[in-house]
């Protein structure tokens, strides 16, 4: 039984982002299921993977000027910390059960920062690929009545009229 499904809630509406994300949820389903024999390999390849995730969202960031930057970088390097403390304690302390417990507390975790940090990225690409400033379409949601986080409403598409206003201006 898969320890994360994917669903709708996990949707960001990023393409790109999106499919590194199914691709997680895959390989920790994956890790989670593993007989003890094939774990540490899979956790090898679950943390190289996580490593390219955060990379490239990293870069993404970086390319946009993202304001809270530091915060969701800061949170990458404390998960990729503990992964790598983990398979320590698997590889050379035989502690394997922690590596289970790594699993179980990474799903919740995901969903929290999907949900937060990496929505929050994906509003701003959006918003960048349509040529819509992010800051100014946060406010414009605030204005209308929006919640602080854009996709706390199930909303994070800037809206038609800010495009059409950001274009023509």
């Amino acid at each position: 039984m898969a320890l994360l499904d994917w669903s709708d809630q996990l949707e960001l509406g990023y393409e790109r982002m999106d499919e590194t994300h199914r691709e997680f949820v895959a390989q920790l389903n994956a890790l989670h299921e593993a007989p003890e024999e094939e774990f540490l390999p899979r956790l090898d390849a679950f943390i190289e993977h996580t490593v390219e995730h955060f990379g490239q969202e990293q870069r993404w960031m970086e390319e946009i000027k993202f304001p809270p930057a530091h915060c969701h970088a800061g949170e990458h390097e404390g998960v990729l910390n503990i992964m790598r403390d983990v398979r320590r304690m698997v590889a050379e302390e035989g502690k394997k059960e922690i590596g289970r417990v790594l699993t179980r507390e990474l799903a919740p975790w995901f969903e929290n920062h999907a949900g937060g940090m990496d929505a929050m990225l994906s509003f701003f690409m959006r918003c960048i690929d349509a040529g819509v400033d992010p800051m100014e379409q946060l406010a414009l949601q605030q204005a209308q009545g929006a919640a602080q986080n854009p996709c706390a409403t199930g909303s994070c598409h800037p809206s038609e009229a800010a495009v059409g206003e950001s274009r023509e201006a």
